[in-house]
């Protein structure tokens, strides 16, 4: 593929400043043919069999016309040559990080999305975004997908409300707690675009776009959905119904540019955290990513050929999309994607946007924005401890120094961010902290077996996470549903493994009822959770984790009424098995005989169990990546027809 432009020579003509597209292919150009410009081929070069490239002005050879579908033609090519040197491989690791990046820019997402080249700007959003968000592996694969949430029922059961008839003194409210306090710590819509937008939208009305529509509507439900501590059902109730007014709008929407698109699924993925049942975040996510990629925001363009507006709204919408990628990556705990060495772009302003202008960013105006950045330190915190315990990262010190020192580093970091209390913002460090300190003292594959300290540290943390939980649920403030129910599965799982792996020591330092009442407090939890996600009650994980836990328990009151005495039960082979699979989903398939036990009547079959990656790539797809070939995809509005409520 030499005959096409390469980076340097795009990146020259760009400098130079007279870059130009054209609405004729590169073939028609030359040959002076009337061109149509259809995507992903011209009507000419389709009937001759010649492949269609784009032409820009001040360049001699073509370019793709789809970055995704060459960089797919790319990697083939690259792994034949890959292929053809294999028996004397010399791939250092920079070359192998550079394949990586572009198998996973190219060979995921074009089967998996439509494309968001169509030259006529007109794209929808396939249904699957739409859908529920994946419960914590295994119990995923519990779930079968005619009983997972959807978008169909989710619309049926939230009819879109009619903006208008909301009072305006209510849409001030919203609007107030959003830019306020999301917004500067998931800056996607800057203060003066949500202000545009809300112009045209409740005052203008003529100029306003179903972008406008869907991204207002989208900003609101994000407000409701953590306004609960005033009304829980209420304002949940609200939150749905302006997320299917969304959903109707999006179905209609012509995207001006792709960095539309990216705010608008920025926001669905903002949305899903908070309503995991109405949106799938990882979905989401990946879309994020792949638009990222695809725009080169992960590199910082010159100054001398964009505004600073322009060059901060990329740091920022950069900054988000791997914010939330890192967050859900080591969650679920797999790779953040992208190679470290290939991003190079700088971090968005922590100012006001009233103190950027085209020209200039004025860093002595307030620091609104500090928030998103000192969230992103906490995300690469995330990644770290998942790289390192999890994908065995080589350390230049002993493990044990680097755990105190991420210990430390977290410490610090909370105690930074109470700083922010003050504005009402980070409002969750508390649970922050203590989810990431359980990550660092919980068995992983980097240290299969924790000293009697560390255990100690891991107990103290679940109590601080699950007493902390407890208390926003009863004042109606868990905001963020998904990580609740990740993070407190989490910590159920944990509390049986140490009440059944180290049950001859524990009670010296946690009484029975200590731990007995932490469990039952995760329970009470993901019953009130599964209120708002059904999936929780459909996928069985609350009844698999009271059935381990009370075999854990029933072995741990025995050896507290006689501690001298260690009875051995029949099944104790097998609770550790399951224990084992609960705390490590990634692991290949357990024997049959190991696998997670339902209760009684329910069929076997449904314990589909499968392995998680430790890279997304479409040759090792997780649990959670295995529902989206999308051959033959309907459209949004074909799927749900949302033409009854246009």
């Amino acid at each position: 593929m030499d005959e096409i432009a390469n980076p340097l020579e795009l990146r020259k003509v760009f400098n130079d400043g007279h870059a130009r597209s054209s609405t004729r292919c590169f073939r028609c150009k030359n040959k002076r043919l009337k061109c149509r410009y259809e995507f992903p081929a011209c009507n000419n070069c389709e009937k001759e069999g010649h492949e269609c490239f784009a032409w820009i002005k001040g360049l001699s050879k073509p370019v793709p016309r789809s970055l995704a579908l060459y960089l797919e033609n790319r990697v083939a090519e690259l792994e034949i040559k890959l292929a053809e040197l294999s028996v004397n491989p010399i791939l250092d690791k920079s070359e192998e990080q550079a394949l990586t990046f572009a198998r996973y820019v190219a060979t995921p997402f074009v089967d998996a999305f439509e494309s968001s080249e169509c030259d006529r700007g007109v794209v929808n959003y396939p249904f699957l975004y739409f859908r529920s968000s994946s419960l914590p592996a295994p119990f995923d694969s519990m779930l079968d997908n005619s009983e997972r949430g959807n978008m169909k029922r989710f619309v049926e059961e939230h009819p879109p409300v009619d903006l208008y008839s909301i009072p305006r003194d209510v849409v001030q409210i919203l609007m107030q707690n959003y830019t306020s306090y999301h917004q500067p710590q998931y800056p996607i819509l800057s203060r003066l675009e949500l202000k545009q937008i809300q112009f045209k939208v409740f005052e203008s009305r003529v100029t306003a776009s179903s972008y406008d529509y869907a991204a207002i509507s989208i900003a609101l439900a994000i407000s409701a959905a953590t306004l609960t501590h005033k009304g829980e059902r209420k304002s949940l109730s609200s939150s749905s119904v302006l997320f299917s007014q969304a959903i109707v709008q999006l179905a209609h929407t012509n995207w001006e540019s792709k960095l539309k698109k990216l705010q608008i699924t920025l926001l669905i993925a903002h949305y899903a955290f908070a309503n995991p049942y109405a949106a799938d975040i990882w979905y989401t996510i990946r879309e994020c990513l792949r638009l990222c990629l695809d725009l080169g925001l992960h590199k910082d363009v010159q100054i001398e050929t964009s505004t600073m507006i322009d060059i901060d709204l990329r740091r920022r919408l950069f900054l988000v999309t791997t914010s939330m990628s890192r967050h859900l990556s080591s969650v679920l705990r797999i790779a953040f994607p992208i190679p470290d060495n290939l991003i190079s772009v700088e971090k968005p302003a922590t100012v006001d946007d009233s103190f950027i202008t085209e020209k200039e960013i004025d860093l002595s105006g307030p620091q609104t924005k500090a928030a998103a950045l000192h969230f992103y330190q906490f995300r690469l915190y995330e990644t770290e401890v998942h790289e390192v315990l999890w994908l065995n990262k080589e350390l230049n010190i002993d493990a044990e120094e680097w755990l105190d020192d991420m210990d430390s580093k977290v410490e610090k970091w909370y105690l930074k961010a109470e700083e922010f209390a003050k504005l009402n913002q980070l409002r969750f460090r508390l649970i922050c902290k203590a989810s990431l300190q359980t990550r660092l003292r919980r068995r992983t594959p980097r240290i299969t077996n924790p000293p009697r300290p560390s255990y100690v540290k891991l107990v103290n943390s679940l109590a601080l996470l699950i007493d902390e939980y407890l208390r926003d649920s009863r004042s109606g403030q868990v905001f963020y549903l998904l990580m609740g129910v990740y993070y407190i599965e989490e910590a159920a799982v944990n509390l049986a493994d140490v009440i059944w792996t180290q049950s001859d020591w524990i009670l010296d330092f946690f009484t029975s009822e200590f731990l007995d009442s932490k469990f039952k407090g995760c329970i009470d939890l993901l019953l009130r959770f599964s209120e708002r996600w059904p999936d929780i009650t459909r996928g069985k994980m609350i009844q698999t984790l009271k059935d381990i836990y009370f075999k854990a328990s029933k072995r741990l009151f025995a050896i507290a009424k006689n501690r001298s005495s260690y009875e051995t039960f029949e099944e104790d082979d097998q609770v550790s098995a399951q224990i084992e699979q609960l705390l490590f989903p990634q692991n290949d398939v357990l024997a049959p005989e190991a696998s997670l036990h339902l209760p009684r009547d329910e069929p076997s079959s449904i314990l589909d169990s499968r392995s998680m990656p430790a890279l997304l790539s479409i040759n090792n797809q997780s649990s959670w990546t295995d529902s989206f070939k999308v051959d033959g995809l309907l459209n949004l509005e074909e799927y749900v027809g949302l033409q009854d409520w246009v």
